[in-house]
């Protein structure tokens, strides 16, 4: 086990540089504080293994992996809301369920829904939909596919999950207002 002093050593040395890169991949300044957090507290439980000459890396090799899982976490998330997550104390799912107990919503009509949303998508939306959501590529490799930058691969992502976040919500809060007049 680390010592407090020692802990404390490396993390006035490493913080802040492991924090900006955090925060230069995540762009949230929360997301970037709590991956870097577990930066360090993987750091403490795993000092044991390391040469004191490989700290650095080591420390940047484990915020990339921790800021690769925190994608993964963002797009299972997201994932989710395009089936209509709802923020709060239920999701749309729970939401959804309790109305067809109480309304005979239909699966078919659920679908229609969904349906309806993705095909409001233009063709290469599409296509990114399938290769985030589906094939789960990261923006490197959808720079390649798309024959494109990085940056411009995470706009378009950005800008497909604006597109359906939209959609989304307005076809989800129209199936709450429709049922809450029955």
């Amino acid at each position: 086990m680390i010592s407090c002093e020692r802990a404390v050593e490396i993390a006035k040395l490493y913080y802040d540089d492991v924090y900006r890169l955090c925060l230069s991949r995540l762009r949230k300044e929360e997301d970037a504080a709590d991956v870097t957090q577990d930066v360090f507290l993987f750091f403490q439980e795993h000092y044991e293994e390391l040469e004191d000459d490989n700290i650095k890396a080591w420390l940047y090799a484990v915020a990339n992996n921790k800021i690769k899982e925190e994608f993964r976490e963002i797009a299972k998330r997201e994932k989710e809301l395009i089936y209509g997550t709802v923020f709060g104390s239920h999701t749309s799912t729970d939401i959804v369920y309790e109305m067809e107990q109480d309304n005979k919503i239909t699966d078919e009509e659920i679908n229609e829904k969904i349906n309806g949303i993705l095909s409001s998508l233009t063709e290469k939306e599409l296509k990114l939909f399938e290769m985030v959501y589906t094939k789960h590529m990261e923006y490197s490799e959808l720079a390649k596919a798309l024959d494109t930058s990085e940056g411009a691969a995470r706009i378009r992502v950005c800008r497909l999950r604006a597109k359906i976040k939209e959609k989304a919500s307005f076809v989800f809060m129209a199936l709450l207002l429709l049922f809450m007049k029955l």
